[in-house]
């Protein structure tokens, strides 16, 4: 058998190198495959090296089946921590409004027209007006204070980009 393993060993390795990406997980399944060829019966075998092969090629699908389960248990993970995130933002919101009608009056209408109406900022300076720039801008100082605002009031925990990971609010910080 030691004969053989020398024999076969770097032929299998190459196989199942050109099948797994992974350089270490190719030889960890060469190992494997020979593991269960030892405790097969060779006695009842005809052909050792096509059952050789047979055992790396059923290791092989049964490594990419685990891959699989591992992604889909990120992706279930990543699901709900979306989800998660996602129900954070709708607790919030219920918030925005009793905050952006604390907001002085040259922020509360265009925030309210801007981010609650969603009416692009160019139409708002339009209307209202203005000229673009300071529109823009208010816009951007009334957000300021309204996150301001949440600080104050709200524990918030970001994460990249600035997706809302949790939150925490003491009592009725929300109300008017």
């Amino acid at each position: 058998m030691i004969s053989d393993i020398d024999k076969y060993y770097n032929p299998l390795l190459g196989y199942i190198k050109k099948r797994v990406y992974l350089a270490e997980d190719a030889e960890d399944l060469t190992q494997e495959v020979f593991l269960k060829l030892s405790k097969s019966d060779l006695n009842t075998i005809e052909n050792v090296k096509a059952w050789m092969y047979q055992i790396a090629k059923n290791s092989i699908i049964d490594y990419y089946r685990s891959k699989k389960r591992k992604l889909e248990g990120l992706e279930n993970n990543f699901i709900n921590e979306t989800r998660d995130e996602a129900n954070a933002i709708e607790e919030l919101s219920y918030c925005i409004v009793p905050f952006v009608e604390r907001l002085p009056e040259e922020y509360r209408t265009l925030l309210k027209m801007s981010d609650l109406e969603n009416i692009p900022q160019k139409a708002i300076a339009e209307k209202m007006n203005m000229n673009y720039v300071t529109v823009r801008s208010k816009i951007q100082r009334g957000r300021k204070k309204l996150k301001e605002m949440f600080a104050e009031c709200c524990q918030i925990t970001s994460g990249g980009r600035g997706s809302v990971i949790c939150h925490q609010k003491p009592s009725n910080c929300c109300d008017n």
